[in-house]
């Protein structure tokens, strides 16, 4: 309920006889009823959102075989039933197939939860008229859905699915698909810029979903941290994902552990436009890849170059019991013979006495000459 409150110092006149309410000096008075009404409706208007959808197709416009629960009123306009012509044949002749989509001076919703069901409408593709009215004028144009992703090299433009790149090579995915065109106001006429029916999905060589991505690694001054382009909204083809050239592959964490390691990388797409995965097998079976689903790969390898150990480097532990084979190469040695004779013997040497000491001899020496001539 709301309840309006005003801030007044006099009576003010009751309604439908009920008397007005006084709460610690304040008076609380419900309005006229009238009022009341009016802003209920604004509110309401205010707290519910805007109808958005693309369900309601617009005269002409493409539709996709397995769509459900699709608005078809506009495109319709009063017309009752429906029908292709095969290509090249005259619409004064009986149509290849019609439909009726409801009765003549009947009432149905089915024109507003209508099905392109593919029991009814595989192997019609193409544009379905009015037939009840002329000139016959297009309802709207049957397609088969199509849909497939691609993993693009963004440094040579060229496709990389299923290859091994270099961890460096920058990298994006690609869309191909005919459904762009449900993302045109002029198609679906309540179309949101929030209604998307794309999901791609990223995964690691370990299987983890990959949610943001990288600018360079933890902590660096230009580092940005991106959500992954996983939703889509994808208004021509072929889209790429345009953050893809920012994913630095080489980035490391706090720890300084690489966030994406070397290894095979998965891109997955599936696509549910108005419920259509109901109409055709589970993600993975046959019929729905390309038409649903689709997945690419590709394999980034690791950055650091093999590195082999110098012969300075290299320790090698040889077993005391192990003998050491010689090279298979002869090696070239000079060496210098030794005799196995007994050794010469080397001749003695002395080193010469101080000279006081030969002075002192040659003194006594010939005090001793004297004694003996004199004597």
């Amino acid at each position: 309920m709301v309840i309006l409150i005003f801030i007044h110092r006099k009576t003010i006149s009751t309604f439908y006889g009920c008397h007005n309410v006084y709460h610690n000096g304040f008076e609380i008075t419900l309005m006229q009823g009238k009022y009341i009404l009016s802003a209920f409706c604004i509110i309401f208007l205010l707290i519910t959102p805007a109808a958005a959808s693309l369900a309601k197709i617009a005269a002409g416009s493409p539709v996709y075989l397995g769509e459900n629960d699709i608005d078809i009123s506009a495109a319709l306009n009063g017309c009752h039933t429906i029908a292709w012509w095969q290509n090249g044949t005259s619409m004064d002749a009986q149509p290849a197939k019609n439909v009726t989509v409801y009765e003549i001076n009947s009432v149905s919703d089915n024109i507003y939860h209508f099905n392109i069901s593919t029991e009814r409408f595989t192997g019609f593709t193409g544009t379905w008229y009015c037939e009840d009215k002329k000139p016959n004028f297009p309802v709207f144009d049957l397609r088969d859905p199509q849909v497939a992703i691609s993993v693009w090299d963004l440094d040579n433009d060229q496709d990389v699915t299923g290859k091994s790149i270099p961890r460096a090579t920058n990298i994006t995915y690609r869309i191909d698909t005919n459904l762009y065109p449900a993302h045109n106001y002029l198609n679906r006429l309540n179309l949101n810029p929030t209604d998307r029916f794309f999901t791609v999905k990223l995964t690691d060589p370990r299987g983890r979903n990959v949610a943001n991505i990288f600018s360079g690694s933890y902590g660096g001054a230009t580092t940005l941290i991106l959500p992954f382009d996983s939703n889509p909204q994808v208004t021509s083809s072929p889209y790429f994902w345009k953050n893809g050239n920012a994913w630095d592959h080489a980035a490391r964490n706090i720890q300084g552990d690489m966030i994406y390691p070397p290894g095979t990388y998965t891109f997955t797409i599936t696509q549910n436009l108005n419920n259509i995965q109901s109409s055709y097998p589970s993600s993975g079976g046959i019929g729905s890849e390309g038409t649903t689903t689709s997945s690419a790969v590709v394999t980034f390898l690791a950055s650091d170059p093999l590195t082999v150990p110098s012969l300075l480097e290299t320790t090698v532990s040889i077993s005391p019991e192990v003998p050491i084979s010689a090279p298979a190469t002869p090696v070239a040695v000079t060496a210098s013979v030794i005799p196995t004779s007994s050794p010469v013997a080397k001749k003695t040497t002395f080193a010469p006495l101080p000279g006081w000491i030969a002075l002192f001899g040659i003194g006594i020496a010939g005090t001793l000459a004297i004694v003996r001539k004199n004597t």
